[in-house]
């Protein structure tokens, strides 16, 4: 095998090489239709899911006490656990690598701020954000536990990039954790800091506003901020949160503050 040969194979695709499995599908008409809505909104904007992609989904938000009853319409349904266990890795990569490439801490400040994506944080962010996960998960005999909530998400996350590449995945988690990390540091916090200035002066309500360019395996994100009816700030960046957060420092200095 020549040199350029494996360069080629130890590229960042090849190694994140999607094998879509064999899946049964959906139940419903209805169920499909409640995974199409969710996937549409903030912060997935998935809208043209395949119609072979769905039991994917489907499975992803399917908890094991539901799939091994035998209520099922189309036999035994497949339960979240694998694409739980690649969604966990997927997320963390994701999360880690931003870390490496945007922000220039030491190894242990690194993995401080990689737990949030700590299995008991995600369903708060789950719920926190609205995501709707949790009203999606199909189970039996079980309440909707912070264990199980969380597991569907890292099993979501893994759907996403099985069904769509991790670039897909990446833009997701980012538009997800990108304030959450943020708000790890004070100093690079630039959305809170603005929020804070805002209402300690009295200057009025914010609003962002969003322009989306580019392909959609490589979107750019253009963000405004207007600050009591005045444009202050405009940010661009592959994430719609990482271009409001250049926004908000772009207002910031602005105003005086950065």
């Amino acid at each position: 095998m020549s040199l350029a040969t494996i360069r080629e194979k130890l590229r960042f695709g090849s190694f994140f090489r999607r094998r879509t499995p064999a899946i049964r599908g959906p139940a419903s008409r209805d169920r499909e239709a409640e995974m199409r809505a969710l996937l549409a909104r903030p912060p997935f904007a998935i809208t043209d899911i395949a119609d072979a992609a769905l039991p994917l989904y489907d499975r992803a938000l399917t908890h094991r006490s539901y799939a091994n009853g035998s209520e099922y319409p189309i036999a035994a349904a497949d339960d979240n656990e694998r694409l739980e266990f690649l969604g966990n890795y997927v997320l963390d990569f994701v999360i880690a690598d931003h870390l490496y490439g945007e922000y220039d801490l030491p190894p242990g400040e690194m993995n401080r701020r990689l737990q949030v994506t700590r299995n008991t944080k995600l369903a708060d962010i789950v719920h926190r954000q609205g995501l709707g996960i949790d009203g999606l998960i199909r189970r039996r005999g079980q309440a909707p536990t912070d264990s199980i909530i969380a597991d569907a998400f890292e099993a979501l996350i893994g759907a996403i990039y099985v069904d769509r590449g991790i670039g897909a995945a990446r833009e997701v988690v980012l538009a997800i954790f990108e304030d959450e990390i943020a708000g790890c540091d004070t100093r690079r916090n630039y959305r809170g800091r603005l929020q804070e200035l805002v209402a300690r002066k009295g200057l009025g309500g914010i609003d962002y506003i969003y322009r989306r360019t580019g392909p959609g395996s490589s979107p750019v994100w253009v963000a405004r901020v207007i600050v009591g009816g005045t444009p202050l700030g405009r940010g661009e960046a592959p994430t719609k949160q990482g271009a409001a957060m250049l926004a908000a420092r772009e207002a910031l200095g602005r105003l005086g503050e950065e």
